[in-house]
């Protein structure tokens, strides 16, 4: 199965101020930590959002910590800065702020993954044993 590079980590270390405003906009930006109540998918672009072609609208995911900013550990060892009290993930082909990115990687503020290029919603959200450890697919981090 074909892969995608993802960025997991803060998505406003990322993201240019007006996608940061859209996702801030967002319904789920602060989700319920209630498993049966979580939908951490929303549109940088809603307006080209299409069930036809899942990858429009350019998808992100996000999570809200279970106690907000700070630095957390994930299962791949590595640490995850947060500054909005959120952690989610987006596909790198999707994040207009190249430069942005490169200086968030090199700070280790956040870490490229390789997801299933049909990742989705299903496989991003939050523990039901434990609703302070966010998944995003086999990526677990416990805030």
């Amino acid at each position: 199965m074909a892969t995608e590079t993802f960025f997991v980590g803060d998505l406003a270390y990322v993201l240019n101020r007006d996608e940061w405003d859209t996702v801030c906009l967002f319904d789920g930006f602060y989700p319920s930590s209630d498993p049966d109540d979580v939908d951490p998918e929303g549109y940088l672009d809603p307006e080209n959002a299409s069930l036809d072609d899942p990858k429009a609208g350019r998808p992100f995911y996000i999570l809200k910590t279970a106690f907000g900013d700070g630095i957390y550990r994930g299962s791949d060892g590595r640490e995850y800065s947060v500054d909005s009290g959120t952690i989610g993930c987006i596909r790198v082909s999707d994040i207009v702020e190249v430069d942005k990115l490169r200086e968030t990687l090199e700070k280790g503020l956040g870490h490229l993954h390789e997801f299933d290029e049909d990742f989705c919603f299903g496989s991003v959200g939050y523990d039901p044993a434990d609703n302070s450890l966010l998944y995003f697919a086999d990526l677990n981090i416990q805030t």
